[in-house]
């Protein structure tokens, strides 16, 4: 199992970069299961604290609200 950093989230959820376009192909597999992956709660608390901070709190709900979805498997923090 792989433990999915938060920055492979914010970058398929961001705005155009380098790193867009691999993360968003990752977290599809990842979502067909064909790749087994999980989300720890710091992760998951780092989506939250971002997207607060540049004040689009919106946005990272909806994020939080899709990668819970897609990734049942949330880890604690260790």
């Amino acid at each position: 199992m792989i433990r999915l950093d938060a920055s492979i989230i914010m970058y398929a959820a961001g705005a155009p970069d380098p790193h867009k376009a691999p993360s968003v192909t990752f977290l599809e597999s990842v979502a067909r299961g064909d790749v087994e992956a999980a989300l720890d709660a710091e992760a998951l608390q780092e989506i939250l604290h971002r997207y607060r901070a540049i004040g689009r709190w919106k946005d990272g709900r909806r994020v939080y609200d899709l990668v819970v979805r897609a990734i049942s498997a949330t880890l604690p923090s260790i």
